[in-house]
C-alpha cells in the first residue's frame, strides 16, 4: 500500500467498507449449532466503525512489505477484540449504554446474555482467526496469540476496563495515564507489535514503533474523553457527558489545557513517527496526517 499523497478521510471510508466485507464473511464462515450469536456479531459489525486498528496495521504493513493477506488476519484478530471490548462497554454492569454509532447497542437489540456471549466470541474469534490462518508459520502463530492475550489480558485492555471503571475522580493524571496506556494503548501497540513477527527491526526501530503505538493510544482516549465533555452528541452517535463523575483528562482539565495536554502527546508521537521513517517521507507525511485526523474527529 504506497501512499504518494497526505491521509484522507475518504480512504479510511473505502477501506472499512472492504474490510468490513470481509468481516461478515469470516464471521458467517464459522460453524454454529446456533446462529443467534452469529446474527448479534454480525449486527455490530454492521452498525459502521471507523476500522482505526485494521487501517492502521494495513498502511504500516504495506510500508514494510507484508503480504496483504498475513496484514487481512492480523486486522480481523485485532477488530475482534476491540468489538468484544464494545459489547461488553456497553452493557449495564459496565457502561449502560443504549446506543453507539447511533445504534441499539447489541444488549438493547437482543438481550444482556446474548451481548455477552457476542463478546465472548468475538474474543475466541480473535485467536482462532490467528490459528487458524494459512499465511503464518507456527512460531508466528504461537508468538502472535501471546502478544493478543497480553493486549487483552491483565497487562493491557481487561486491566484498563477494569481501572476505567473502579477508579475514583479524584485519581491523580499519572493514575488515569496508566489506565489509558492500558485500555486504549495496549491495543493499538498492538497493531504494530504484531508486525514484529512478520519483519525483522532493530531494537531502535522497535523502540519508536512502541512509542509510536503508545501515543496514539493516548491520543485517540483523550480525544474520546473530550468528545464525551464537549462533542456534539448527534454527531458523537451517543449520550456525553456519561463520564462526569468518572476518572478523565477531560474532566481534570478545562478545554484549553486539554488541547495543550493533546499537543504534547502528537508531538511524542510526530517525533517518534520521523525517527521510524527516517528517508521514507511518504510514509511520514502518510502516517502524520493520519494522527492529525484522529485529533480532529467528531465521533
Amino acid at each position: 500500500m504506497h501512499k504518494r499523497k497526505p491521509f484522507e478521510e475518504k480512504h479510511l471510508i473505502a477501506f472499512s467498507k472492504n474490510f468490513d466485507k470481509s468481516f461478515l464473511r469470516h464471521v458467517e464462515s464459522q460453524y454454529s449449532l446456533d446462529n443467534r450469536i452469529k446474527k448479534a456479531m454480525n449486527y455490530f459489525i454492521k452498525t459502521g466503525g471507523k476500522r482505526i486498528r485494521p487501517f492502521l496495521i494495513n498502511t504500516l504493513g504495506g510500508y514494510l512489505g507484508i503480504s496483504q493477506k498475513q496484514l487481512n488476519d492480523f486486522s480481523l484478530a485485532v477488530e475482534c477484540v476491540h468489538l468484544h471490548s464494545l459489547i461488553h462497554d456497553d452493557l449495564p454492569c459496565m457502561d449502560n449504554d443504549d446506543f453507539r454509532r447511533g445504534k441499539l447497542t447489541v444488549h438493547k437489540k437482543f438481550d444482556e446474555a446474548t451481548a455477552v456471549l457476542a463478546g465472548d466470541m468475538f474474543q475466541v474469534l480473535s485467536v482462532k482467526t490467528i490459528v487458524d490462518s494459512k499465511f503464518f508459520s507456527p512460531d508466528q502463530k504461537v508468538k502472535s496469540i501471546h502478544m493478543l492475550s497480553k493486549a487483552n489480558g491483565l497487562e493491557g485492555l481487561i486491566a484498563g476496563q477494569s481501572l476505567d471503571i473502579y477508579m475514583k475522580k479524584k485519581s491523580t493524571i499519572k493514575d488515569i495515564e496508566v489506565m489509558y496506556l492500558l485500555k486504549t494503548g495496549a491495543l493499538f501497540s498492538l497493531c504494530f507489535n504484531l508486525l514484529l513477527n512478520i519483519k525483522k527491526m532493530s531494537l531502535k526501530k522497535k523502540k519508536e514503533l512502541q512509542i509510536i503505538g503508545d501515543t496514539i493510544g493516548k491520543i485517540f482516549q483523550v480525544t474520546d474523553d473530550m468528545l464525551d465533555r464537549w462533542g456534539d452528541e448527534k454527531k458523537v452517535g451517543k449520550k456525553i457527558n456519561k463520564d462526569s463523575q468518572k476518572a478523565s483528562i477531560a474532566y481534570k482539565y478545562n478545554y484549553k489545557d486539554c488541547k495543550e495536554y493533546l499537543n504534547k502527546i502528537q508531538n511524542k508521537n510526530y517525533k517518534a513517527l520521523q525517527n521510524f521513517f527516517h528517508a521514507n517521507k511518504e510514509g511520514f507525511l502518510y502516517m502524520s496526517s493520519l494522527i492529525d485526523f484522529i485529533v480532529r474527529r467528531v465521533k
